[in-house]
């Protein structure tokens, strides 16, 4: 009996300290990711992808990665001027500059789902809507962004011309800007 007892004490000291380690081990992993300042390796191994998409009416849908290495591909699907594909690059001190964008815009905590069907607050039909996923040591957060969803914080917006900027998309888009929805129908606050 007193063997029994101590055996079940033992295995539930060893379940505390079991559950405690897997807590501090959680808490170090999941301590936040600082874009501003990761290492070569890590950059090396960084991908951003952008892809615009179609609306209804002219707007511009095309697809960007841009590798840690400063390697960026495109795919033009439609309303651009280059459909297919093309190859470019860009300086790896841009690719670092756009990473401090993402950590201004605190990307990384942007909800992953601001598409029309989750939208909440003022709304617009017929917009097109924007994919921008980051993906770097380990983490990948992707979000869905709606143009049409007045609640999208507006540095999202912001971070998303900056990637087109980083990469001069216009060499392969063409100038897009009279590019958009045939008409919009707006309600909400």
């Amino acid at each position: 009996m007193l063997q029994r007892r101590f055996s079940a004490a033992v295995l539930i000291l060893l379940a505390i300290v079991w559950i405690s380690s897997s807590a501090s081990s959680q808490t170090a992993s999941s301590k936040p990711l600082d874009l501003n300042s990761l290492s070569d390796s890590d950059l090396a191994k960084l991908t951003i992808r952008f892809e615009r998409m179609p609306c209804y009416g002219s707007c511009p849908s095309y697809v960007v990665t841009i590798h840690g290495d400063g390697h960026v591909e495109y795919l033009g699907k439609k309303q651009v001027s280059l459909i297919g594909q093309a190859k470019g690059s860009i300086k790896v001190a841009a690719v670092r500059a756009l990473l401090s964008e993402f950590s201004k815009t605190n990307f990384l905590s942007i909800s992953e789902d601001i598409s029309e069907a989750n939208c909440k607050g003022r709304h617009c039909t017929d917009m097109a809507t924007v994919v921008t996923e980051l993906i770097v040591n380990g983490t990948s957060h992707k979000v869905t962004h709606y143009y049409g969803c007045g609640s999208a914080p507006r540095a999202l917006f912001d971070l998303e011309s900056n990637i087109d900027k980083s990469v001069n998309s216009e060499q392969w888009t063409g100038d897009v800007s009279k590019k958009g929805p045939f008409g919009t129908t707006c309600w909400g606050d």
